[in-house]
């Protein structure tokens, strides 16, 4: 009997329970199912983002490595680079898209266009290499439009690897501003960093000898 009185009493303390706790005990459990398959519909999605960015970042770089970028593979760079920044404007995918528009903007003339893609691209961009290319082709629209300080400012010498490509557009833009002198410097300094690199060098060293003439 006193077995079955603490069976029952066991039984009665289980209810108790149940009555002060069933019910929290049960959202508790409904959240951390609805938490799992909340993050596993988070993660589903995320995966299919970035898959569609891919998709679209792999279509354009394909029309972008024609040998020449006719009126075909520019509307195709310009609709798919355009729907990567509209739609996936955090990613890197969208930074390098803005470059390509950048790209077909210089192929069609459009200017102003390319410095706007650039300086979105340097507004958003966290890759240093990225920022240094960007910067690069931004000093060479300026340069395009006559905007010669503004861009000698972009293309400060520094040790890195685009140093070489920074010093020769540099060259290029003290002899526009009629400075053979500082042009010389600036390229011979080019042609050494190129040759420690391995490039070529036939271009700078071209240029060399027309300011000697």
């Amino acid at each position: 009997m006193a077995e079955l009185r603490t069976e029952e009493e066991q039984v009665e303390a289980l209810k108790r329970w149940w009555n002060e706790n069933g019910k929290s005990l049960l959202v508790g459990i409904a959240i951390a199912i609805l938490g799992v398959v909340g993050w596993n519909y988070y993660q589903d999605m995320q995966r299919q983002e970035a898959e569609t960015a891919s998709a679209y970042y792999q279509r354009l770089l394909a029309n972008a490595s024609a040998v020449q970028l006719g009126t075909n593979e520019r509307a195709a760079i310009k609709q798919d680079a355009q729907t990567l920044k509209a739609e996936y404007s955090d990613s890197a995918y969208a930074q390098y898209a803005a470059l390509m528009l950048a790209r077909v903007a210089v192929a069609e003339q459009d200017l102003e266009k390319a410095e706007t893609e650039l300086r979105w691209l340097l507004s958003n961009a966290s890759e240093s290499e990225l920022v240094e290319l960007a910067n690069l082709r931004l000093a060479l629209v300026l340069q395009a439009q006559g905007r010669l300080p503004q861009a000698l400012a972009l293309v400060q010498d520094k040790a890195d690897a685009w140093q070489a490509r920074r010093l020769e557009i540099k060259g290029d833009i003290l002899l526009a501003q009629g400075d053979n002198s500082g042009a010389r410097g600036a390229y011979e300094k080019a042609k050494q960093v190129a040759a420690k690199q391995g490039a070529n060098v036939a271009l700078l060293s071209l240029k060399l000898d027309n300011l000697a003439q």
